[in-house]
């Protein structure tokens, strides 16, 4: 099914860690590189939501943290289910069938995977458009978890390549690595299974 996806308020903060705790990760103390590490923060968190699959409107940066969004969809005829671009969805302002609100009492929503179905039948409409609120309030343990690991990793490639384990010289360099140089050094597989219960899987 057609839709189009706007965000219309955007989160006034994208990062998934706050400035204490970014320093924490870095072992950084006072606030001399707090610039940097907020723009590495915001940075590696816009990384993970990619990574997740959230739904992105072309202009503002994804997140998974609360936005306000609004979709537009073009229904097929006999469409029971419409489901929204953004999760877990806190609530939906408004919902319009060919610019006639409908009441909250004539749909049903799950908010964990942003499914809508109508109460009655199909969703009869040339133009259906939601307006709705979605996103988390603050990042889950899990995911914070995740973006720490990232951030240390990030902040030691500053310095060195946290992937190398030996490297000789003498005969002209000869390294050895703790992962495969072919594996993702941005998302490691501990990091991956952290955030694996909040990937979007569209099928």
């Amino acid at each position: 099914m057609r839709s189009i996806f706007t965000v219309t308020t955007p989160a006034s903060e994208t990062s998934l860690l706050t400035i204490e705790e970014l320093r924490a990760a870095a072992g950084v103390v006072g606030g001399s590189q707090d610039a940097n590490l907020q723009a590495m923060g915001r940075g590696l968190s816009e990384a993970i939501a990619r990574d997740c699959g959230v739904a992105w409107d072309g202009v503002n940066v994804p997140t998974l943290l609360s936005e306000t969004c609004r979709q537009v969809f073009f229904p097929d005829r006999g469409t029971t289910r419409l489901r929204l671009a953004r999760r877990p969805v806190s609530g939906v302002s408004s919902l319009a069938v060919d610019e006639t609100i409908i009441d909250e009492a004539g749909y049903r929503l799950d908010a964990a995977t942003g499914a809508i179905w109508p109460r009655r039948g199909t969703w009869c409409a040339d133009e259906i458009t939601v307006v709705f609120k979605a996103g988390f309030a603050a990042a889950p343990p899990s995911m914070k978890l995740a973006a720490s690991k990232l951030m240390t990793s990030l902040w030691a490639e500053r310095q060195r390549d946290p992937n190398l384990k030996r490297e000789d010289i003498p005969g002209v360099i000869e390294r050895e690595w703790w992962v495969s140089e072919k594996d993702n050094p941005l998302m490691s597989q501990e990091i991956r299974d952290l955030i694996a219960p909040y990937v979007e899987r569209w099928l």
